[in-house]
Formats: C-alpha cells, sequence, structure tokens
C-alpha cells in the first residue's frame, strides 16, 4: 500500500509541476533590458544615504554631531568636525564620508539624525569595479541629493 501511495504522491507532483510550466510558456514574459529601459523607481526606494542642503542657504543641514556616525553598524560614515583658528569647534563637518562598499543600506543613520541632514536617495547607477570610486566625500553626497528624489524614511513612516 505504502508503494502505491508514492506512486500517487510522485503522478500527482509532476502534474502540478508541469502544469505550471505550461502555465508560464503562454504568459507574456515581463523582461525589462535595462541599460536602454530602466525599471521604474518607487519614490523611497533606498540605495545610499545622501547629505541633504538647505535650499534658502545653500549649506548642509550637518551640524556634525556624530549620531549617524556612531549609529551606522558597519562604520562606513566617518566625520571630522571643523576647528577654527584656536581649535574650537564649529557646527559644521569639515569632512563626512561615506564608504558605500560597506553600507548595507539599512537606514539608521537617517533615523538617528535629529537635525533632518541625511536622507536615502534612489540612485542606483553608482556601481564600479574600483572601491576607492565608492567613497563619497560631503560634495558628492550633497551633488547626489539636489539630482535625485530622496527621501526621508524615520519610524518606518515617510517624512
Amino acid at each position: 500500500m505504502a508503494l502505491l501511495g508514492r506512486i500517487w504522491n510522485t503522478a500527482k507532483s509532476m502534474f502540478v509541476g508541469h502544469s505550471i510550466t505550461l502555465r508560464e510558456m503562454f504568459t507574456t514574459p515581463i523582461t525589462v533590458f535595462y541599460p536602454e529601459e530602466k525599471p521604474p523607481m518607487e519614490r523611497g526606494s533606498r540605495s545610499v544615504p545622501v547629505l541633504k542642503v538647505n535650499e534658502g542657504t545653500g549649506l548642509l543641514n550637518c551640524v556634525s554631531c556624530g549620531l549617524c556616525e556612531r549609529s551606522c553598524p558597519p562604520s562606513c560614515i566617518k566625520i571630522e568636525q571643523a576647528l577654527d583658528a584656536k581649535g574650537d569647534r564649529q557646527s559644521w563637518p569639515e569632512a563626512f564620508e561615506l564608504n558605500l562598499s560597506h553600507c548595507m543600506v539599512c537606514n539608521l543613520c537617517v533615523e538617528a539624525c535629529p537635525f533632518d541632514a541625511l536622507e536615502m536617495a534612489d540612485v542606483v547607477e553608482l556601481c564600479s569595479y574600483q572601491v576607492q570610486d565608492l567613497i563619497f566625500d560631503k560634495q558628492q553626497l550633497a551633488e547626489i541629493w539636489k539630482t535625485s528624489r530622496s527621501l526621508r524614511v524615520a519610524n518606518g513612516e515617510r517624512l
């Protein structure tokens, strides 16, 4: 009796598998020819955290508090705070560096920023064969923000 049950299960699974194959053979394929055709990107798609620029003043919103740097699990953000001639701290970053080759695109840096200085951009064509090409400074991140449809997502909500 066990042999008949195994034969029945084998025949049933072959019928189900072949029916799926036949059904898919007669449906129109969904193919995107990538370099020529771009797939639609939803607003809020995450690919790289970028620095937001205040449109009124043209300055970065970043005050180099370092919360994004401390909240980053792979430590791919490096911030160097600006100092004046006397050695006192200034409220802007001297250097802001993002190593995209280590970035997990987890959005934790954006959520940690209390000054609305970081957003997630929807740029997907930043690939490179050289790792040093994936290290972005503050000017490059600000330019990406200006040319992308970035979105701030905090606590799971779009802001």
